[in-house]
């Protein structure tokens, strides 16, 4: 063979590993940019209800907490999610990050992180206050970062792990979000209009 001919099949060799890398960084991209959540879920939502029950779905009974809090979910393609509680005594902003397990099912892909302002003008408020801040720190698998008073509000920011199997569907366009704990055997289940 003459050296011509082995230099051009040199050079399209290299050519080709060349066009390859560059294919396989494409297709990498594509996989990078797959949503985790289905755009269907995906905005804001308004609570409308919350029921409780075991893990299995029996025994499931209306909390009534959609009519004592106001709750707000926001839920983006990345997996990102973040809770927003309001009542006449806290605001709470959870936020923490889906990974999929399954079709419609996920789980929390690291801690919740969790930021609490209570308010109290009342002795019997504030000793409520230090009841919640008790409660918080006996429970092992919450970690407060933050605990702070300021004139009549007390701030607090914990991480939490939570042991969730979270699913999403749609029933008649409303988001049904449910939470299984099966080590303690309960479900959570929550319904939310579009906002």
């Amino acid at each position: 063979m003459s050296k011509k001919w082995i230099g051009i099949i040199i050079v399209s060799a290299l050519f080709l590993l060349v066009g390859c890398g560059k294919e396989s960084v494409e297709n990498k991209k594509i996989i990078d940019d797959k949503e985790v959540i289905s755009s269907k879920f995906t905005g804001k939502w308004k609570l409308e209800s919350v029921s409780v029950g075991a893990s299995d779905g029996a025994d499931m009974k209306d909390t009534g907490l959609a009519s004592k809090m106001s709750v707000d979910l926001d839920i983006d393609a990345d997996g990102n999610v973040k809770e927003l509680f309001i009542d006449d005594e806290v605001a709470i902003i959870n936020s923490y990050k889906l990974k999929q397990k399954d079709g419609d099912e996920y789980q929390c892909d690291g801690p919740v992180i969790s930021k609490k302002v209570y308010g109290y003008e009342t002795e019997s408020e504030k000793a409520y206050v230090q009841e919640v801040l008790k409660m918080l720190e006996a429970q092992d698998d919450i970690k407060i970062t933050k605990s702070e008073q300021k004139d009549d509000e007390y701030h607090m920011d914990t991480k939490e792990q939570k042991d969730y199997v979270i699913s999403l569907e749609l029933d008649s366009k409303n988001l049904v979000l449910k939470k299984v704990d099966d080590k303690e055997n309960i479900l959570i289940q929550e319904t939310y209009k579009k906002n």
